[in-house]
């Protein structure tokens, strides 16, 4: 059901915590070991127990995230598999998130999952888990090591489609303004070079650069910012948010909308695509599935019962587009809503993620 966008609009979501029966939901706390069942390979009941290492606990798409790993853990098909031990870290702190994983290991995880919060900082604990046949899946976002298995979205595919898109969509005029996600993740480190040299490669102009900061909020206030001083750019290129935050940074300075990449898949970025359409405003939202974290839990069973899983998994990422946004508004949700709870091939529905969705 679609309609004008949320009231609510650039409210961001507060960090909660979800639990359920078969999984332990452990926050900030990194110097002491998982607290829960499965102290040895194996919980007592015959299931795996699966760690879980997440940091920037409390942002809408990991939130998202970690609801879909736990309705996949609890639905018929692995809640007699599974027992999850999740842990989340704060700010994307690379040091915390080793820790993390080391406890995990001490406390006798048989697999780790976690989404990186740098290139590396977590090889300690991998080298700690690679000794003791411990496998570790980097799910979310890329990690440098051999040691490593990963599933995630193809983020350099989503920086790139992004660019090709908003290039072919200027008009004559080819300056743009780039707004970067979080600096220092490997995602937005490793996206944002191949972003600039696609739009240079195709004629465009990067005149100003600023940070969305992964939320709404921070992109229109940036994109206000850059506006005062460049009001007659052609294009927006903003990293996996901020096709919200653009729009209302345009609406409030007066100045007609120009095409605009966003990605955070909040609601409010479909909803905004809805609403200022017939005002002229035209975007590609481009972003990874939170779900992937139930992809990832998928691959860990899989490998946990002898199946050979591929070592590197990339799966392109959801687009939303002027044509498809009112498949995706939904009003009865708030705008900081995070989308893309399911995932191609698991049955994930919204009523049973809803439950350990710890967002608004």
């Amino acid at each position: 059901m679609h309609s004008r966008r949320p009231k609510s609009r650039l409210k961001m979501s507060s960090a909660l915590v979800a639990a359920a029966s078969a999984v332990v939901l452990l926050a900030g706390c990194t110097s002491a070991p998982a607290e829960g069942g499965g102290g040895s390979a194996g919980s007592e009941d015959g299931k795996f127990v699966i760690g879980f290492q997440q940091p920037l606990g409390g942002q809408a798409w990991r939130e998202m995230g970690l609801a879909s790993l736990q309705a996949l853990a609890n639905s018929p098909e692995y809640v007699d598999k599974v027992e999850l031990k999740i842990v989340r870290t704060d700010d994307n702190d690379a040091a915390q998130q080793n820790a993390a994983m080391q406890n995990l290991i001490a406390d006798g995880v048989d697999l780790i999952l976690f989404d990186p919060a740098s290139s590396s900082g977590a090889d300690p604990a991998i080298a700690q888990a690679t000794a003791q046949g411990i496998p570790v899946i980097a799910n979310g976002g890329p990690y440098e090591s051999d040691d490593v298995y990963t599933v995630s979205t193809d983020w350099a595919s989503a920086g790139t489609i992004g660019a090709e898109w908003l290039l072919e969509n200027l008009t004559t005029n080819k300056d743009v303004a780039v707004l970067e996600g979080l600096a220092g993740v490997p995602l937005n480190e490793g996206s944002m070079p191949g972003v600039i040299d696609a739009l240079e490669a195709g004629g465009a102009s990067v005149v100003a650069q600023d940070t969305n900061g992964w939320n709404e909020a921070t992109a229109q206030e940036s994109m206000a910012n850059i506006l005062r001083s460049n009001p007659d750019i052609g294009g927006v290129y903003s990293f996996l948010t901020g096709g919200q935050g653009v729009a209302e940074a345009y609406k409030a300075a007066g100045i007609p909308f120009v095409p605009t990449v966003g990605g955070s898949g909040y609601n409010g970025e479909a909803c905004a695509l809805v609403e200022y359409g017939p005002e002229g405003y035209t975007g590609n939202m481009i972003f990874g599935q939170p779900s992937i974290y139930a992809k990832g839990l998928e691959q860990a069973v899989k490998l946990l019962e002898g199946e050979d899983i591929e070592r590197e998994q990339l799966f392109p990422p959801l687009e939303i587009t002027t044509e498809n946004a009112a498949d995706y508004c939904l009003e009865d949700r708030p705008a900081n809503f995070q989308l893309g709870y399911d995932f191609p091939g698991l049955d994930l529905k919204l009523e049973d993620v809803m439950e350990y969705y710890s967002g608004s």
